[in-house]
């Protein structure tokens, strides 16, 4: 299985965005990949009605699955097009001091995504810093995490030390699509931890998660096994 992840920065409108992600879907379908992944709030703060539409049809021009940040209905969200589930932001990123999810509506709980035979576990940026929505991921199946985010640089290498931590703690795949304009990097990173890509520049980052690989470093390290849900609660 191959996926891409489209290191982008935000646009002013669907024609814009449309613009920039033809030639990168292009490029994504002729490197065999089947999904494109999309960083956080790709318009920005803008609620756009024509903007999944005109998803929908780029993802059936060129035969891909595309996972956009988007804008809808108060919502921060994920959702993936032509047709498929909706991950509205669970953890919702409140602070005096900076622009966030301010005014939005926080999203009911975790949402998985079914893809080639794979399942798939959908976050947004500051759910990052809170692994319990990580792990119950894992512990309902998923082997691999798409993240959109528009992580502000200057907590870069924060976000990738979470990123980092989500993927070994749970041995799994994290593709984590990042806005160009933040400042902040698109990372591939493997399920012991490794950072196995990087994207900096707008462009795309290709992944090839290694299921293999997965399947029996989870079957040497069974650390899922390995809890003890009853030492967790307070006395």
């Amino acid at each position: 299985m191959r996926l891409a992840l489209a290191h982008l920065a935000k646009r002013d409108s669907p024609k814009e965005l449309l613009q920039a992600l033809r030639p990168l879907a292009q490029e994504a379908r002729a490197e065999g990949a089947g999904l494109l992944l999309l960083p956080e709030l790709i318009l920005g703060r803008r609620e756009s009605p024509d903007l999944p539409e005109a998803l929908a049809a780029l993802a059936g021009e060129f035969g891909l699955r595309v996972v956009a940040g988007l804008l809808a209905a108060r919502e921060n969200r994920l959702q993936v097009f032509p047709q498929g589930p909706i991950y509205a932001k669970v953890h919702l990123y409140l602070t005096p001091e900076e622009e966030g999810d301010e005014g939005l509506l926080p999203g009911p709980g975790p949402v998985l995504l079914l893809h080639e035979g794979r399942t798939l576990g959908l976050a947004l940026c500051y759910d990052l810093d809170f692994p319990e929505l990580f792990r119950t991921y894992a512990l309902l199946g998923a082997q691999a995490f798409l993240v959109g985010a528009a992580w502000p640089g200057a907590y870069a290498e924060l976000m990738e030390v979470l990123a980092r931590a989500r993927a070994a703690e749970n041995q799994a795949y994290l593709l984590l699509a990042s806005r160009a304009d933040t400042g902040t990097p698109s990372l591939f990173v493997a399920p012991d931890g490794r950072v196995l890509g990087r994207r900096e520049e707008e462009g795309l980052l290709l992944a090839e998660p290694d299921w293999g690989f997965l399947e029996a470093y989870r079957a040497r390290y069974p650390l899922l096994k390995h809890r003890r849900e009853e030492a967790y609660r307070p006395a």
